[in-house]
């Protein structure tokens, strides 16, 4: 039978400039919907999203979860949007757009996505843009300065029959890697195998002799 892995992630802000990553937005987030069919033409929502950016692909591209998304003064809902173009601009910011809707509608709608995301001095993300409606009324949601922090990540791929690798960002060259047997369990064991760097990636190498094995990230 094949080894069962899990990746627990924690989130904690860091610093460091825009590069492929995972980010997340802050505690208490919001954006500003407006439109014809917003209840008093706009109100101010709250936002919660997790953003993937990878600046190396060709062209570089963007998917984000956004736990919380609205649509035309309705309630929120689950989303996960992708980015159908993306390029980096003179200033060093990148921008993206593409579908808001591809995910529930394939065939594609007039729902659209234009948004930039740049880094600052002190480490954080910013995310500026809109999300509108590009038919015959008015709708759009506006981001404004919106900040982002990195997030922590575990990537988990086999290495062979009985191995695996795992990788995650040298942000998090701090936190610990820790491997369980099985969940729920009474303690986590330190890994202490020797990780390698490279590419602003610390990955190591482990045998997995067991049924289960299971990984997290703790921050000390």
């Amino acid at each position: 039978m094949k080894p069962t892995l899990l990746a627990v992630l924690l989130a904690f802000p860091v610093e460091g400039q825009l590069q492929s990553s995972h980010y997340q937005t802050l505690a208490g987030a919001i954006v500003t919907e407006r439109g014809d069919r917003v209840p008093n033409g706009s109100r101010v929502v709250p936002f919660s999203a997790l953003v993937t950016l990878d600046l190396a692909s060709a062209p570089p591209s963007l998917s984000a979860f956004i736990a919380n998304a609205v649509l035309e003064g309705g309630g929120p809902f689950t989303l996960t949007v992708h980015s159908s173009s993306g390029s980096m601009q003179p200033d060093g910011s990148y921008r993206f757009s593409g579908d808001y809707l591809r995910e529930l509608y394939p065939n594609g709608t007039q729902y659209l996505f234009d948004w930039r995301f740049s880094g600052n001095t002190n480490g954080r993300v910013v995310w500026n843009g809109a999300t509108y409606w590009a038919g015959g009324h008015i709708w759009y949601v506006g981001i404004t300065n919106l900040a982002l922090v990195a997030a922590p990540w575990l990537d988990i791929h086999r290495s062979g029959p009985v191995a695996v690798q795992l990788t995650w960002a040298t942000n998090f060259g701090n936190y610990i890697l820790e491997s369980a047997g099985g969940l729920p369990t009474p303690a986590w064991n330190t890994v202490t195998n020797a990780v390698t760097n490279w590419n602003n990636r610390i990955s190591v190498t482990l045998e997995t002799d067991t049924t289960n094995a299971f990984f997290r990230l703790r921050k000390p």
